[in-house]
């Protein structure tokens, strides 16, 4: 069964009413044994010929499918009636089922499931890139947006093309993103440092509690294995002076990965005069929320989530 099918795509929407913040249909981008994945569509009202596009990979620990959660679905109607063509992401989950025996014993299925997610992240958008008429996508103005894992994979997406790794083969080589945005995010690499070999990253919009105890904010490494958190990352890109808007929240944890409607005009203002405009901003705030009152998101460790 071939791995690749070029735009079949399956009607979710029935005649009678269905909430607004459903998506308009699913587009099946690949099938990994006799899994399929798909992506759902949020589409704009508007009859322009192409629209910028946000592909949107949710977050749950490479281990829970959020695709139809309510924050995704909220979120992606939003974009689309602001006029992106949005696309909530499926993908590999790596670490479904997977147990923690401590730090250590995470490392090879970490890097693992983010691998497969990225790469499941390149066959969708080589399906959007090789329909972009069909889909009123302009493919010039495409912005990855992820939360937690979705964050992990948009930004190690960014990164894997800015080194032109194998797993980058099918996209032209012209390609790059117009802008990605990590809603507490990192990045794996295996061979130290993060660095850019090929071309410089996209304009990168960080945001990351500074007390996240679940997806690190500053960086673990072990010899060349690194995971390398918002910011190492900001720091990267201050000394190479790549263009970026970093906003830290001081002692919050993990909560900061699903701000994305609440930090929705940020992410304009970032989309908007970053992706689009390419204006060389960097950009670095914190905010101190001094009345917040603690949540459980803020405790919340790896050994939370896979037991």
């Amino acid at each position: 069964m071939k791995r690749f099918f070029s735009l079949l795509i399956i009607t979710l929407l029935a005649s009678q009413a269905v909430f607004s913040q459903e998506p308009d249909r699913n587009i099946v981008y690949a099938v990994d044994d006799n899994q399929i994945l798909g992506m759902d569509l949020y589409a704009p009202q508007d009859t322009a010929a192409l629209h910028p596009c946000v592909i949107f990979i949710y977050g749950g620990g490479f281990s829970e499918n959020n695709q139809k959660a309510e924050t995704t679905r909220a979120f992606c109607r939003r974009l689309a009636d602001d006029g992106f063509v949005a696309f909530a992401l499926d993908y590999r989950l790596g670490l479904a089922g997977f147990v923690s025996h401590g730090l250590m014993g995470m490392i090879r299925p970490t890097q693992n499931a983010v691998r497969m997610a990225t790469e499941d992240l390149f066959r969708a958008l080589d399906c959007i890139l090789k329909n972009a008429s069909d889909l009123k996508v302009d493919p010039t103005k495409i912005i990855l947006v992820g939360s937690s894992a979705g964050a992990i994979t948009a930004l190690q997406a960014d990164y894997e093309l800015g080194n032109r790794t194998p797993m980058t083969a099918q996209i032209p080589e012209e390609f790059r993103f117009a802008g990605v945005a990590s809603f507490a995010g990192a990045i794996f690499s295996s061979d130290g440092r993060v660095k850019y070999r090929v071309h410089a990253p996209a304009p990168t919009f960080f945001l990351h509690g500074t007390a996240d105890r679940l997806v690190t904010y500053k960086s673990i490494s072990f010899f060349k294995l690194g995971f390398y958190g918002t910011n190492a990352l900001v720091k990267r890109f201050e000394k190479a002076g790549y263009p970026y808007v970093a906003m830290r929240f001081k002692d919050e944890g993990h909560v900061v990965s699903i701000k994305m409607l609440k930090e929705y005009d940020a992410l304009m203002w970032f989309i908007r005069n970053m992706a689009f405009e390419r204006k060389n901003f960097r950009v670095d705030l914190t905010f101190n929320d001094v009345d917040r009152e603690q949540v459980w998101w803020d405790r919340i460790k790896p050994g939370g989530v896979y037991k």
